[in-house]
């Protein structure tokens, strides 16, 4: 059971007995009184309560401060937020890699929440990112990164780091290759999450890849890692926007 459940079902159940209504229970012989009142309610209180505690605690845990507000958007070629998700995801995905990453594409719909300035705590990074996504590398054809320009320039892009491209509706599938082909390699290697990996988001492009590689670490937490690291630093989270995906 993951930690945010757990979080979730221990603090609804204490929510549930210390607020439900007395009812009663009418048997054969006999009339029952149930409520919060009766002792193996406040067994099961007393029982979650040390669990509660040390769950609240731990999620209230400040793993760094931000400089400024990360705020979720859609519908931009690039966001503050996505650029430093997509940013952590490639370095720490690439300190446990051991190898060259070409670049790193994840989604804004993965994002469900802002990050606020000042203390960034860890439930609120279990709110940014509630899933369970592990962070691999798909290693794809020239053929399957054309594919996956054409989808950034349809979708009107997503968060991406280690890469920059001009999308305009002039450049031809000609010109793409040629400019791949600059690069001497005709295979690619990309960071992404194991649920856009297997097709999540219309990312159709990462179906049948050369080769699918764990990185053995969840998105969730390569974001707490990073923090705790640029903490430990002294460093405050600050936002960049780049230019990374131009539109002409």
């Amino acid at each position: 059971m993951n930690k945010l459940f757990t979080y979730l079902l221990i603090t609804t159940l204490s929510f549930l007995l210390a607020c439900s209504p007395s009812t009663k229970y009418v048997g054969k012989n006999s009339t029952i009184a149930v409520d919060s009142t009766l002792s193996d309610n406040q067994q099961t209180t007393y029982l979650i309560k040390p669990y509660k505690e040390k769950l609240d605690a731990e999620m209230n845990t400040v793993l760094v401060i931000s400089a400024e507000e990360f705020p979720k958007e859609k519908g931009k070629p690039e966001t503050k937020l996505g650029n430093l998700v997509a940013d952590l995801s490639l370095e720490i995905a690439t300190q446990l890699y051991g190898d060259s990453i070409d670049f790193c594409l994840l989604n804004f719909g993965g994002l469900r929440t802002s990050l606020p300035k000042g203390e960034i705590t860890k439930g609120k990074i279990f709110e940014l990112m509630p899933f369970e996504n592990e962070l691999v590398v798909i290693t794809i054809t020239e053929g399957k990164l054309i594919e996956l320009i054409k989808y950034l320039k349809l979708v009107g892009g997503q968060p991406i780091s280690g890469f920059e491209i001009i999308l305009s509706d002039k450049t031809t599938d000609e010109e793409l290759k040629q400019l791949f082909s600059e690069t001497g390699t005709s295979e690619f290697k990309i960071l992404t999450s194991d649920y856009l990996a297997g097709g999540g988001d219309k990312m159709n492009f990462f179906l049948n890849p050369i080769k699918t590689e764990k990185v053995g670490i969840k998105l969730r937490d390569a974001i707490i890692q990073y923090c705790i690291q640029e903490n430990a630093k002294g460093n405050q989270l600050t936002g960049k926007l780049d230019g990374r995906i131009t539109f002409e």
